[in-house]
């Protein structure tokens, strides 16, 4: 491979790498009732959106992951009809109708764009002396093969806090953030697997 290409494939490969290292779900505020000891035996499921799309999946994964682990729980969509922001009163009673004793509630806060810029990188070989004298800003050629590298990026911002069914006071609480380039749908699974794995590292979930 020439070396002018080999530099480019190992640009290529650091820019994914730095993509990669940016993107994932990270907690930026916790808080827990200490006092609170025990799992909760069933686990209803709410999820707060202005879309009934992105509600139902997360709605679904929180399922899906929390009996994997041996948790019961339940989507509030599945149970509750109507496509717009489920009551607060008509949650409670489906929760005592269900014999739930805790409330997932999972909060789509705001979401973010922004721009990320790393260091130049260079692509080429470097130019001999002759041939680079004259390239530079205003001179004959700026092309000295280097590239700067940007890219766009998307920042969701989540509440996800676990409520006592009986007391309805919160067990544990935390404020996330999910850094994703493309598809929002992507990131419910990763998201979901970081809040359930830091239930269980609370010893809040099996």
């Amino acid at each position: 491979m020439p070396q002018k290409m080999k530099l480019y494939a190992a640009l290529v490969i650091v820019s994914l790498s730095l993509l990669a290292s940016c993107a994932g779900t990270k907690l930026v505020a916790e808080w827990k009732d200490d006092a609170h000891q025990g799992y909760p035996k069933k686990i209803f499921v709410v999820g707060l959106s202005k879309e009934y799309g992105p509600r139902t999946l997360v709605e679904d994964e929180f399922v899906r992951q929390l009996k994997a682990r041996g948790s019961d729980a339940i989507a509030s969509y599945a149970v509750l009809p109507g496509k717009e922001k489920p009551d607060r009163e008509a949650v409670l009673a489906k929760v005592r109708e269900l014999g739930a004793d805790a409330i997932i509630v999972v909060k789509f806060l705001k979401k973010e764009m922004g721009d990320t810029h790393t260091p130049l990188r260079r692509y080429a070989v470097p130019q001999g002396f002759d041939t680079s004298w004259d390239s530079y800003y205003g001179g004959v050629s700026s092309d000295v093969g280097i590239r700067d590298i940007s890219y766009d990026y998307n920042v969701l911002t989540m509440e996800t806090t676990l409520y006592d069914a009986a007391t309805r006071q919160p067990i544990w609480s935390a404020l996330s953030q999910s850094t994703y380039q493309q598809g929002a749908v992507k990131q419910i699974k990763p998201f979901t697997s970081a809040i359930i794995g830091r239930l269980a590292h609370e010893k809040l979930v099996p």
